[in-house]
């Protein structure tokens, strides 16, 4: 009714001309650069909780000095909360003066859009150009649209425009494959850029090792970038091996870009393998933002040996 940022979408069906409205909802899974500032982290979260937003889930670590929210609702209550979250997180976060384990180029790293529910990907994606002028507009910070919202002949990968991070492009002006889809030609002097785009489903997950040893966590996530390409099990799997100082842990940091294709199961199993290859274990997992109802049911099958276990069957 309300059009791209409402929250029904209309359609008349048959020759009564009957009225079916379905609920539109989008889910958003934005990253911070701050995991140290526990005052910061909660304005930011305290930003997205309007009426008709569901938070699904936040978390932040020290170490990666990073925030991960993930929240859904209708295409209107997403894009005021992702701009409401930005005018905090730019205000109060410096990437002069930020380090952590995890790549960034951006106070508002990254921002995703997964279509749930009343809207195509077409719709979710023009949606997301919206919101990306308009955050670039208020903000004053340069946006970079990634995956099915960026455009022909420009980078849709978040390695590829991320790569350098902050520290390679700050003060420098951004042009060729670097201009921004949206905003200033140069970097927020103190936010950096955004990448804002509609994605695919993806499971970020992370493995902490018995063994403290950062090489080794290294060593595993080589292994699996090695031989994602010619492993089906590994499809889709992006892999970094981590040192979480103040935790004292080796993680090996997995997004599973292709839940629908690769078993979570299957993956942790092959990270256990490499693991005890080198004298090691895995000691804990964590589920950082959600994971799909389809992906966890296909996970509790093999971990449970029940092959034709439904998701349905998931109450």
């Amino acid at each position: 009714m309300e059009g791209l940022y409402g929250s029904l979408h209309c359609m008349e069906i048959g020759q009564l001309g009957i009225i079916h409205c379905v609920a539109t909802r989008i889910l958003c899974v934005p990253n911070f650069s701050e995991g140290r500032n526990e005052q910061t982290i909660h304005q930011i979260a305290q930003a997205v909780r309007l009426p008709g937003v569901q938070v699904h889930h936040l978390s932040w670590d020290y170490d990666h000095n990073r925030m991960v929210l993930a929240f859904s609702g209708s295409p209107r209550q997403v894009a005021r909360a992702v701009l409401q979250a930005g005018v905090v997180a730019v205000e109060r976060i410096d990437l002069r003066a930020h380090q952590g384990a995890h790549p960034r180029i951006g106070a508002v790293d990254v921002v995703p859009f997964v279509p749930l529910e009343g809207i195509t990907r077409e719709q979710a994606v023009a949606f997301s150009l919206r919101v990306a002028r308009r955050f670039a507009q208020e903000l004053k910070v340069p946006v970079y649209l990634y995956e099915h919202s960026a455009r022909e002949g420009r980078p849709r990968d978040l390695p590829t425009l991320r790569k350098g991070g902050y520290e390679a492009w700050v003060g420098k002006r951004l042009e060729g494959l670097r201009r921004p889809d949206f905003g200033p030609a140069r970097l927020h002097p103190t936010a950096g850029a955004t990448i804002m785009g509609v994605r695919d489903p993806l499971v970020a997950f992370n493995l902490n090792l018995r063994d403290p040893r950062p090489d080794l966590a290294k060593a595993i996530a080589q292994r699996l970038r090695t031989e994602r390409e010619t492993n089906p099990a590994l499809k889709g799997v992006r892999a970094l091996g981590l040192w979480l100082p103040t935790r004292q842990i080796a993680q090996v940091s997995l997004n599973i870009t292709q839940p629908d294709a690769t078993d979570l199961y299957q993956v942790v199993q092959y990270v256990r393998l490499q693991a005890q290859s080198l004298g090691t274990d895995i000691a804990q997992t964590e589920l950082i933002g959600v994971i799909g109802l389809e992906s966890c049911a296909r996970a509790i099958a093999q971990a449970l040996l029940c092959p034709n276990l439904q998701a349905e069957q998931i109450v």
